[in-house]
């Protein structure tokens, strides 16, 4: 019988930094979805100290007196994981392991803080001739079978990344405003996505999750051959040996890695470009206790 994926996440996850990073899942009693993981309770005439944002215009304007919204936290928050398992996340990662090991390791990171928490979390994958979706759900069995079919959806015969799609479909299926983790590849999203991620920020709070690619031309290990995943078809060890063409090579990386990051912070959307499965946790717990910071010090 296969080892439990969910127990060789927590296997994986060091005990001093999951302690640390379940805190930052948690919020310590504070909702991360920027007053979306609330229900609303009752109207209050607004005092000093309180959020200018709570306030409640239509009722302030049929009172006469300024009114803010008061909110009770829910229980339960939703998480959604929307996995790019396409085949470019069956290729090498820039620290030499899978891209999908590193995706799932990332996903188990976030099922096993959420567990702590009593959290539901859910899935999107897939691609338009096969959608692949699960509910939003707590429970051992249904994280490792989330686990499993990220592992299982995830090859060298899957489809092309089609991240307008699975961006589309993320807005579409996920009902419940969530914490909403997008892991894929360095190329995505792609700067064409703009509008639908702007628009999925009105309704969740996004965290991006970028695997690196690894050296397309590994130029000093010629005795080892490259295959581009998504044509395919061998890299030339001409290619690979030529100086220009490495210039050109990185050249392209940085300026594509520059944009989209530039785009996700235009957006304001959390986001990390880690090396793959060997770095992947402590980037995640960077970015995570980031976001706390700037919570705290709003």
């Amino acid at each position: 019988m296969a080892a439990s994926l969910l127990t060789r996440v927590k296997a994986k996850v060091d005990l001093h930094t999951s302690r640390r990073a379940r805190g930052l899942i948690q919020g310590r009693g504070r909702s991360m979805f920027k007053g979306s993981g609330e229900d609303f309770d009752d109207l209050k005439f607004y005092q000093p100290g309180d959020k200018i944002s709570d306030i409640d215009w239509k009722a302030t304007a049929r009172s006469g007196e300024p009114l803010i919204r008061q909110f009770n936290e829910e229980r339960v928050r939703h998480l959604s994981i929307v996995a790019d398992t396409s085949d470019a996340m069956a290729a090498t990662a820039a620290d030499g392991t899978s891209k999908r090991e590193a995706m799932i390791l990332a996903a188990g990171l976030v099922c096993f803080l959420a567990q702590t928490n009593g959290d539901l979390v859910g899935l999107v994958a897939g691609s338009p001739a096969g959608p692949v979706q699960l509910p939003s759900r707590s429970s051992d069995g249904h994280l490792e079978l989330l686990l499993r079919t990220i592992q299982q959806s995830t090859d060298t015969a899957s489809p092309a990344p089609d991240s307008a799609w699975l961006l589309e479909r993320a807005f579409r299926v996920t009902r419940h405003a969530s914490l909403m983790t997008i892991i894929t590849d360095e190329a995505h999203p792609a700067l064409e996505d703009f509008s639908m991620l702007r628009r999925l920020t009105t309704r969740h709070d996004l965290l991006v999750i970028r695997i690196a690619d690894a050296d397309p031309l590994l130029a000093d290990d010629l005795d080892h051959d490259v295959v581009d995943v998504n044509t395919p078809r061998e890299i030339s060890s001409i290619s690979r040996s030529s100086a220009r063409v490495r210039r050109d090579v990185q050249a392209y990386r940085t300026g594509r890695r520059d944009a989209i990051s530039g785009m996700l912070d235009h957006l304001h959307v959390s986001h990390l470009v880690t090396q793959g499965e060997t770095t992947v946790v402590d980037d995640m717990v960077t970015l995570l206790r980031r976001r706390e910071f700037r919570r705290d010090h709003r």
